[in-house]
């Protein structure tokens, strides 16, 4: 376990990890079945142009925009598994109103969330919405087959209004405390500096502006949990450190 990962709570690792890289405020990512990577691209609404052009490169190149891009949305792809491919997108929302193609011939997955919260995982089979999957509240579920993905979600916690968490041993060390007190200062309309808040608590802050929240990183961890059993790998670090393909989605996705 790397030092990111040290003494986080273990229902919430999946949210540390692609917090490390990020993306703890917005995440939206893809996964497809049986597609090579520059056709997924392809099927996102890449020009032949820039499938042709797609940067071989590390995530820390991948969230650079160029100037040259203009409004192109951004993804960053690569092979999961023998029969995955992961899509990370870094701008715009090509993942997810391209879903459907993505999925034509076999299967698709979505997970995403932003400052609003999460959105719901979706899950895609040969062209057609089959499951809709609440992350937030529990059994929560819609589509032609509303149940198809349950076997996948057993153990795994999607309740946001679950407060076991105040109690979890492994919860980061102040946080009530913290929480507490920010809760005080917002009510009072007191605009504290920080030499009126402990040390110790600005990492904690630091996991705040990241969008921490204790269920909240549950639920999208269990989320990314639930896609890595479909898939046979959960996104890991190993992944995120390796090379991929940039690709920019400057159009319309081919129909």
């Amino acid at each position: 376990m790397t030092r990111e990962e040290t003494g986080v709570r273990g229902s919430e690792r999946l949210w540390h990890l692609v917090r490390s890289y990020g993306m703890g405020e917005w995440f939206m990512a893809a996964w497809v079945e049986g597609l090579e990577v520059w056709e997924a691209a392809r099927r996102l609404g890449a020009s032949v142009a820039d499938v042709d052009d797609g940067v071989v490169c590390a995530w820390t190149d991948a969230v650079r925009g160029r100037p040259a891009d203009g409004d192109a949305g951004i993804v960053w792809a690569g092979p999961l598994t023998a029969g995955w491919t992961q899509i990370i997108q870094v701008r715009g929302a090509d993942c997810e109103t391209g879903l459907r193609e993505l999925s034509y011939g076999g299967r698709a997955l979505l997970v995403s969330w932003g400052l609003n919260g999460p959105r719901d995982l979706e899950y895609a089979v040969d062209g057609e919405y089959v499951t809709g999957l609440s992350v937030t509240v529990p059994g929560e579920r819609w589509g032609s087959d509303p149940h198809a993905l349950d076997s996948y979600a057993q153990g795994l916690r999607f309740d946001l209004s679950d407060s076991g968490w105040r109690s979890d041993p492994e919860l980061p060390p102040g946080w009530l405390e913290y929480c507490a007190w920010e809760e005080a200062r917002l009510e009072n309309g007191e605009d504290h500096g920080e030499e009126d808040m402990p040390g110790e608590w600005q990492d904690l802050v630091a996991l705040a502006c990241n969008g921490y929240h204790p269920p909240m990183a549950t639920c999208l961890t269990s989320a990314l949990a639930l896609v890595g059993r479909v898939t046979g790998r959960e996104i890991d670090r190993a992944w995120m450190d390796q090379a991929h393909t940039r690709y920019l989605i400057r159009g319309a996705s081919v129909r």
